[in-house]
């Protein structure tokens, strides 16, 4: 083993034996059966589980192996709108309907593999959310200035009277007789 020359804290958890050096892309995984899904993570619970909304629409009790936690957690970190696939538990289908269904991490996709994952794989993708939680619900309170929402609904007229026109530009609608000086702020 190499001699640990550099020091601090934990240097040598990280000795050559520990790391894998393969940067380049590798194959990425893709389901394989029936009982495997692609789902994204939602929210995380802790103690080695998290919520995960499937493809198939519905929510599931994830449990994340020990092959994604301790020292192999390093390049498949999980958080919240991560890309899974999940495996799930097929002789604990419908024993118990009212509690949430249970699955297992099989896979965590970077940013990169997400992007091959859609152009390879033939599946509704637009279930998941891909704007990190900043979607607007009709639940979410906005706060609106009235000047800044009479402006939007007039972009939003023009924009439907102008949807055919594609060199259409939206004029200002601020009023011209307001005049802000810079000075006075």
């Amino acid at each position: 083993m190499v001699k640990n020359r550099t020091g601090g804290s934990k240097t040598k958890g990280q000795a050559r034996k520990f790391v894998n050096n393969a940067k380049q892309p590798t194959n990425i995984r893709l389901s394989q059966d029936e009982c495997e899904l692609y789902a994204q993570a939602t929210k995380m619970l802790g103690n080695g589980m998290c919520h995960v909304l499937c493809i198939d629409g519905k929510t599931r009790l994830c449990h994340i192996r020990g092959k994604f936690r301790g020292r192999g957690k390093r390049d498949n970190l999980l958080g919240n709108n991560s890309w899974l696939l999940i495996g799930l538990r097929e002789w604990e289908i419908g024993k118990d309907e009212k509690k949430m269904q249970n699955c297992d991490l099989l896979e965590v996709y970077s940013p990169m593999d997400v992007d091959r994952l859609k152009n390879t794989v033939n599946e509704n993708w637009n279930l998941f959310n891909n704007d990190n939680g900043t979607k607007i619900s009709e639940d979410d309170v906005l706060f609106v200035d009235e000047r800044t929402d009479e402006y939007m609904k007039l972009v939003e007229e023009e924009l439907a009277e102008n949807q055919n026109d594609k060199n259409a530009k939206i004029s200002m609608a601020f009023d011209e007789e307001e005049e802000i000086n810079v000075d006075d702020i």
